[in-house]
Parts: C-alpha cells; sequence; structure tokens
C-alpha cells in the first residue's frame, strides 16, 4: 500500500487539532480539501478514522492506533529529505530541540546564533517546558533531541556528545531581606521559615526542591505565593521579604542589577548536569549535527 504525504499530513492535523476548521488552519489551507483528503485516505484503508459529532472529530480504535505510526512515517519522510540535501551539500531542513527554560535562556542563545552562522537556512524549532513535558515530546516525536537529567525511562535513547550543561539552583532574595543583613551564614530553618514564593506542586523545580529540603531533615515551607511565572517571582523577591528557589541560569539579569541576591545556604543548593539524548529507533535529521557541534564549541568556549 502506497501513502500519500498530504493525506497523513491531513490525518495527523486533524487528530491533533479535534476539527477539519483548526486543522486547516494549522496547515495553512482549505476545510474542504482537508476534508477530502481525510475521506480519501479513509476509503484507501477502507476503515473510518474519525468519529464525527457537533463537537468535533474524535479517533475512531483504528485511527488511534494509526497515529503513532502515521508520525513516524511524516518523520521519516521529513528526515529522508533533509538527509538528501545534506548529500547535496544544502544546509537546511529543520531540527527541534527541547530543554527547561534555564539551558534556553544560558546555553541556547550562543548555540543558535552558530548555528545561523553556519547553516543560515536551517530552521530551528525550539521547545521549552519541564522535562516531563519534554520526555513526552520525544516520545511522540515532536522533538528531535531533547536536554534532561536523566535518561527517560519510557523510551529508548541515545546520549549524544561526551559532556553535558551544569547548572546550580539556588536561594535568592532582596538585598534589603533580613535574612542576608543578620549573619554571613543564615541558618538553614531561619530560611525555610521565611515566606516563600513557589511554582505549583507538580513543578519540576518544585519537587526536586523539596526533595531537597527533606533529604537534609526538614519538612518544605508553604508558600505565600504559587505562580509559574518566573518573571513574576523574581520581580516579587527584589521588591519583598519574599524569598525562592531558581536554577542560576534565570537569575543573572536580576543580579546583574544588584535586584536580588543569593542567599548562602550550601545546603539548599541543588547542582544539576544535563545531557543530550535522542531517541534511539529510528533516524534524526542530518541537519541535527550541525546543532551538536555547535553545542560542542559553546561549551569549549565556557
Amino acid at each position: 500500500m502506497t501513502f500519500e504525504r498530504h493525506l497523513l499530513t491531513a490525518f495527523q492535523a486533524v487528530a491533533d487539532h479535534g476539527t477539519v476548521g483548526r486543522a486547516a488552519w494549522a496547515l495553512n489551507g482549505a476545510q474542504p480539501t482537508i476534508s477530502r483528503h481525510i475521506r480519501s485516505l479513509e476509503e484507501q484503508l477502507g476503515e473510518p478514522l474519525f468519529d464525527r459529532d457537533s463537537k468535533g472529530m474524535h479517533l475512531t480504535l483504528a485511527g488511534a492506533e494509526l497515529l503513532p505510526r502515521v508520525r513516524l512515517l511524516l518523520y521519516e519522510m521529513a528526515a529522508a529529505q533533509d538527509m538528501i540535501d545534506a548529500h547535496r551539500g544544502l544546509k537546511r531542513g529543520a531540527i527541534r530541540i527541547g530543554g527547561v527554560a534555564a539551558i534556553a535562556r544560558s546555553l541556547f542563545p550562543d548555540v543558535l546564533a552558530l548555528v545561523n552562522e553556519r547553516a543560515p537556512d536551517l530552521r530551528i524549532e525550539l521547545t521549552v517546558g519541564s522535562q516531563d513535558q519534554l520526555l513526552v515530546a520525544l516520545a511522540d516525536r515532536e522533538v528531535d533531541i531533547i536536554f534532561a537529567e536523566e535518561p527517560p525511562a519510557e523510551i529508548e535513547v541515545v546520549r549524544l556528545g561526551t559532556s553535558g550543561f551544569k547548572d546550580r539552583c539556588v536561594t535568592f532574595c532582596a538585598p534589603s531581606n533580613p535574612l542576608v543583613g543578620t549573619r554571613t551564614t543564615p541558618n538553614v530553618a531561619d530560611v525555610l521559615n521565611a515566606r516563600w514564593a513557589m511554582p505549583r506542586s507538580d513543578a519540576t523545580p518544585r519537587r526536586q526542591f523539596e526533595a531537597l529540603v527533606r533529604s537534609i531533615g526538614f519538612e518544605p515551607p508553604k508558600s505565600s505565593l504559587q505562580t509559574d511565572s518566573v518573571e513574576t517571582v523574581v520581580e516579587v523577591v527584589a521588591r519583598s521579604n519574599i524569598i525562592a528557589w531558581l536554577p542560576e541560569p534565570l537569575l543573572i539579569h536580576a543580579l546583574a542589577r544588584g535586584e536580588i541576591m543569593i542567599v548562602p545556604v550550601p545546603a539548599l543548593e541543588l547542582h544539576r548536569s544535563f545531557s543530550m539524548y535522542r531517541r534511539a529507533r529510528g533516524s534524526i535529521p542530518a541537519s541535527a549535527q550541525i546543532f551538536i557541534d555547535a553545542v560542542s564549541v559553546v561549551q569549549k568556549r565556557a
């Protein structure tokens, strides 16, 4: 059986977006065309792929089983074209990268600048999210490479490169906060008894912080402010006696401006190391090597 790429693309778009209208908008196409592609694919397969109702289109059992295979087929088609372009000496195509906010703000700017210099026609699609979200994106082939602290357990992966990217999570406060004015190294108990700003309870940084606090024999503090907005946390900490705990790369600019300062409590520091991973099964775009080489160059410069 021969699968036509435009039919598979329409099927994936409707499955992802839930309606023909939203799929057409995402593909910059016309609704009648998308509907026709879906009907053609269903006729070709001899099986309905969607249940239709007033709320949209929902995958049938056959459609749900087909979707991951369609994702793989479309991915390999794109990778094949990228490989041919690479053999022709064309530094173009796309590479999809995923990383947490700390890496996106510290490592990626220099890497992406170097990639743009070496291969200006190469498109980078950058996904920034929690490590949990990135693992799902890698498994679903929504990204090609992720930066993670640990190898994903859910899928088989290959580690790329020889060295990892390191950072640390620290406690920080306003320079006027009494915690840093009373002693050189504040007492851990006093720090934990302060008012805290924290992300939501299921966020990776929150879980890491609470695990660290329990590992040194304390109960995690209650939050006075809960938000996932890094900018909001930094701004509030700079203007109040609230303290917080975040990866240091997210604080660089506020630290440089003197708006906040790191609270010297080594027991509450978490040193992290990230490595690049890709799926073990299936190929990755040939253009990915340009990105991988750029990461290596930037790390050697650091």
